[in-house]
């Protein structure tokens, strides 16, 4: 585990969520929480200087319109070839051309056990109280999870700003439409727990399953 440096930067104190933009200053939790775990691994170990090092993550084109744009291999922003680290840095992303089918038939054909959030109804694995989530997906949360909604509530009112741009709070989002209806019990109990204790693959015997998040248009998640 690295440490963090706090000498460098002061600590942050505003306490405010991130706000619903492109910009990653404004949505600041992508960077922070996503962008600058890698860039921070690869920036900050010695282990790393003078190496030729991938970098592979999991972006595909129609996720997004900002992802349609990006490159399958290109230098990665860490990469110092010419400079005084000589650390070579690329970015490849595989299955940048893939649709949202191949994935999951791929996915069934090694029998990889479904994500968590799929097999709950989302459409994608992100936050669970994450800023761009839909009116049913805070209705969902209400539903199963209430005190995780009370609490975004709760920074809500002591912050005077709500996530939503309507100026709704997350209890009156989600009130106003049904919850998704989750049968998978097992999902259910995982949720809870700080520790992952299910298979990868789909034990023995048993038959893989598409999971109800698959192809959803629920939003959930930022690009």
């Amino acid at each position: 585990m690295l440490p963090r440096d706090h000498k460098r930067s002061k600590p942050g104190t505003r306490l405010r969520f991130p706000q619903q933009s492109p910009s990653l200053q404004t949505r600041w939790c992508s960077s922070a929480l996503k962008i600058d775990v890698g860039r921070r691994a690869l920036n900050n170990q010695e282990r790393f200087k003078g190496k030729k090092i991938l970098f592979i993550t999991g972006e595909r084109r129609e996720e997004s319109a900002n992802r349609s744009k990006y490159n399958q291999l290109e230098a990665h922003a860490c990469d110092r070839r010419y400079g005084k680290t000589a650390r070579l840095v690329d970015a490849w992303r595989p299955v940048l051309h893939w649709t949202e089918e191949e994935v999951w038939e791929v996915i069934e054909r090694h029998r990889i056990l479904a994500p968590v959030p799929y097999r709950l109804g989302w459409s994608r694995s992100s936050c669970m109280t994450c800023i761009y989530n839909s009116q049913r997906i805070w209705s969902t949360i209400r539903h199963y999870w209430p005190e995780r909604a009370g609490k975004i509530a709760q920074y809500e009112q002591t912050f005077g700003v709500t996530v939503s741009r309507k100026k709704i709070d997350v209890i009156d989002l989600g009130s106003a439409v049904a919850p998704i209806q989750i049968s998978d019990v097992e999902a259910l109990e995982q949720v809870s727990r700080e520790d992952y204790t299910l298979p990868i693959f789909v034990p023995e015997g048993q038959k893989w399953v598409l999971p109800g998040g698959a192809f959803g248009r629920e939003a959930c998640g930022s690009d």
